[in-house]
């Protein structure tokens, strides 16, 4: 089982996402490698002298990505995994805006029942960060919330 193929990988969240901000005349001047496991902002785009810097997540597989374990079944709930994967999110975007505060930041995440949840929880406390979110569907359709960054 390779759970790169699945929509909600982060590879594929980040692609999508990509494509819809260079339909949006965004330039993508960076892209961590998501294959690789690389460290850093998972987008870096520009436009009109702004910058968006944005923090990616895909959803928990029930499987392991490693292919050694791929057959294992991860002990951890995918629900439980996400709220973890989320809050390591959170914390990534606010870290950027403190080291970056004229870029606009933004989390990009697949469009699941639990990230709309955790998303609304902290929906107030996000605006006034200023922090926007991309939501990714299985047919790569992408959504913007609190998209101040598209002035």
């Amino acid at each position: 089982m390779d759970v790169t193929a699945d929509w909600y990988w982060e590879g594929n969240v980040v692609e999508a996402i990509a494509r819809f901000l260079t339909q949006d005349g965004w330039a993508i001047v960076g892209r961590a490698d998501t294959h690789s496991k690389e460290r850093g902002v998972d987008i870096q785009a520009t436009r009109h002298g702004r910058t968006l810097l944005l923090e990616a997540k895909g959803y928990p597989s029930k499987n392991y990505r490693d292919p050694r374990r791929a057959a294992e079944v991860k002990p951890t709930n995918p629900t439980n995994q996400a709220q973890q994967w989320y809050s390591h999110a959170l914390l990534k975007v606010m870290r950027l805006q403190t080291k970056h505060p004229e870029a606009v930041v933004a989390l990009g995440l697949p469009d699941f029942p639990r990230y709309r949840a955790l998303f609304e929880e902290t929906r107030g406390g996000l605006a006034r960060l200023g922090v926007a979110l991309l939501t990714v569907r299985a047919d790569g359709t992408v959504t913007t919330w609190g998209a101040q960054w598209s002035r």
